[in-house]
């Protein structure tokens, strides 16, 4: 198995809030791993993405996002936290599809001369309702489901490097 691919969901597992797309642009920021919106409700960063981003990158891997929310308030906080420069083609659309979010980013890396295989993308996310349609109308990608399969997101890395050859794509 090669990974060549992570894609990230967005609530709930790269950040510690369960619905963006209620919150009220635009956010503040409190630290380097917190926001808040509008009416005080806080946004926070969880440990160790930042190492994900910087370890998955370094090592080759395309990092993306399949996130179902309202892209404005998703790339204020990706720009806000400085991480959005990490994340190639994110797909963040107001539709619970995301084996068209994958099928787009897919389209997208092709169209720049990146075939990426179902079975070297790695999926994380925090619920497994949209498991079963990214496998019928993608493939066979490998997932994790955050706080089930994995506690912490160092563990994607684990993942990668005890099941998977990290190696740089090309």
């Amino acid at each position: 198995m090669l990974i060549r691919l992570v894609v990230l969901d967005a609530d709930g597992t790269i950040w510690e809030h369960s619905d963006i797309s209620s919150l009220s642009l635009p956010f503040k920021k409190i630290d380097e791993n917190t926001l808040v919106d509008q009416n005080g409700v806080k946004i926070r960063l969880f440990p160790d993405v930042r190492k994900l981003l910087k370890e998955l990158t370094a090592r080759g891997i395309i990092v993306s996002m399949a996130s179902w929310n309202r892209p404005d308030p998703v790339f204020e906080a990706l720009g806000k936290f400085n991480i959005v420069s990490y994340f190639t083609c994110p797909i963040v659309e107001f539709h619970p599809n995301k084996h068209e979010m994958m099928n787009k980013l897919l389209a997208h890396l092709a169209a720049h001369g990146v075939i990426v295989k179902p079975e070297e993308i790695l999926y994380v996310d925090d619920q497994t309702i949209h498991l079963e349609k990214v496998r019928e109308n993608v493939g066979a990608v490998n997932f994790l489901q955050y706080r089930v399969d994995i506690s912490t997101l160092v563990e994607v890395l684990e993942f990668v490097k005890k099941y998977g050859k990290i190696e740089k794509s090309g």
